[in-house]
């Protein structure tokens, strides 16, 4: 690019022209806040280090009126290179961490340190209730004879407890 490299400032035309690329290319860029700007004059020197420095998957442009692409720059990271993929690396990041806050206090997504405890209550709570059966129940299936009457028994505690654990699930108010 040896055509006005210490041009300092030029319009977008001229600087379409002299980075070989289409000038709505270049518009695209002033638009998006990747050229460095001086009023409506592209800044030559910061943007071509601007357009230079970014990695490959940034909307590469091949050059106008020319067979030719630019080589692939190897060794290129992933990781934000320029000033304004920065910028808009963390623009990005704000984005998620506000639809993070709202899904959370919207209540769509609550902490995983809540869940475990909630949980870990709910656990202990069905464990002392089912340990506490045979207890219960023993001076009453001792009286009993029959099998079939200690099974109705059984299974009308078992539900009672399940019943009882479900209301406390769907009723509690955190």
């Amino acid at each position: 690019m040896a055509m006005k490299a210490n041009a300092g400032l030029m319009s977008q035309a001229e600087y379409a022209r002299y980075r070989k690329v289409n000038r709505s290319y270049i518009n695209r860029l002033a638009k998006r806040g990747i050229l460095v700007m001086r009023g409506k004059l592209v800044d030559v020197a910061a943007s071509d280090a601007v357009l230079d420095d970014r990695p490959v998957d940034v909307e590469p442009q091949p050059p106008v009126n020319t067979g030719q692409q630019r080589p692939p720059v190897e060794g290129i990271s992933a990781a934000p290179t320029s000033f304004a993929q920065a910028r808009t690396a963390e623009m990005i990041f704000r984005a998620k961490l506000r639809k993070l806050e709202y899904e959370t206090k919207s209540a769509k997504l609550i902490p995983t340190d809540e869940v475990k405890v909630v949980w870990f209550k709910q656990a202990r709570q069905i464990r002392d209730k089912l340990l506490a059966v045979p207890a219960k129940l023993a001076p009453q299936l001792a009286a009993l004879g029959e099998v079939r009457a200690v099974r109705e028994l059984l299974d009308a505690e078992i539900e009672a407890i399940l019943k009882g654990l479900q209301d406390d699930i769907r009723y509690r108010r955190h």
